[in-house]
């Protein structure tokens, strides 16, 4: 790469670039669609400190399907904490006659019924994220027909 350096009081400036802190620079990519900008930008050389580079390579993926299973085992956590909280619960109050008759039992299962069938709706509507992508690539289309 080929740069004009300027000196500042023994700092080297490099003409043209701005040194931005990697969390602004990371919030501006997460938060943004920057598809659109590959075909300008994409060949561009980005200067990076090396050991941030290796950290960011060895880093773990983050997908959309890692994120499902969380919200999934979750969910199925908290169902059986909550059954157990419930057989705990009932199990204390036995010594005073209190009891779940069939329909507060019924109630309880409806709503873990409700809940499951909440998480599968959810999740299928993150799958249908294609039509995010179709979008993704409509724009990247308009973008290159448009110049």
């Amino acid at each position: 790469m080929d740069a004009k350096l300027k000196t500042d009081q023994g700092r080297a400036i490099v003409e043209g670039k701005t040194a931005v802190p990697f969390k602004t620079f990371v919030g501006l990519v997460l938060q943004r669609k920057v598809l659109t900008l590959f075909k300008q930008w994409g060949k561009e050389a980005v200067i990076i400190d090396s050991e941030l580079l290796t950290d960011l390579a060895s880093a773990p993926q983050d997908s959309q399907e890692n994120k499902e299973q969380l919200v999934l085992v979750t969910l199925g956590t908290g169902v059986i904490v909550g059954v157990f909280a419930l057989a705990v619960a009932q199990i204390a109050l036995t010594p005073w006659g209190i009891y779940l008759k069939e329909r507060e039992l019924l109630m309880i299962v409806g709503v873990i019924v409700g809940l499951a069938i909440l998480a599968f709706a959810l999740s299928r509507s993150k799958k249908k994220g294609r039509s995010q992508k179709l979008t993704d690539a409509m724009e990247k289309i308009t973008s290159i027909v448009s110049k």
